[in-house]
């Protein structure tokens, strides 16, 4: 009964998971602020690079910086855009996880359909008091951005 009780903690785990990382896309696509904040620890961080790690693109940790972020990213319908999250492999350790997993961002532009950029998400994860796992940092390595279009983030208002 013991493994039996591991296996659906897992499975469960895993599942939670995978709704923070729905909510995630969801939540950003639609202008959901709080609940993309929501997404992260109180301490969490959000960062994306290009060419190294060792040099992110950008990097913003904690509610604050995270609230920040999000008020300025774009939304619906100016321009409509779809974040995608693939292929999640998740590893559940106790409390804490990690996740990695493809991502894509489509958009309208131009009055048609593109992907904007894919890459790879790199997730570690918690779980916290209220049994919501959240990212404790979700890092973006971005292997393919078009050239040429509007900012995404910190874009709203910009050309």
């Amino acid at each position: 009964m013991a493994q039996l009780e591991e296996r659906l903690a897992a499975l469960e785990a895993e599942r939670a998971i995978l709704r923070t990382l729905y909510a995630y896309g969801h939540s950003i696509d639609a202008g959901d602020e709080a609940r993309w904040v929501d997404c992260f620890t109180a301490d969490g961080v959000f960062a994306a690079w290009v060419t190294s790690p060792d040099d992110p693109w950008f990097r913003v940790a904690g509610r604050a910086e995270l609230e920040a972020f999000i008020a300025d990213h774009t939304r619906p319908p100016d321009p409509a855009h779809k974040h995608l999250v693939i292929e999640p492999l998740i590893d559940v350790d106790g409390s804490n996880a990690i996740c990695i997993s493809y991502f894509a961002v489509l958009m309208h532009h131009d009055d048609a359909p593109l992907l904007r950029v894919f890459g790879r998400y790199h997730d570690q994860l918690a779980a916290e008091e209220d049994g919501r796992w959240r990212f404790r940092e979700r890092v973006a390595e971005i292997q393919s951005m078009r050239p040429g279009l509007p900012a995404l983030a910190w874009g709203r208002g910009r050309p």
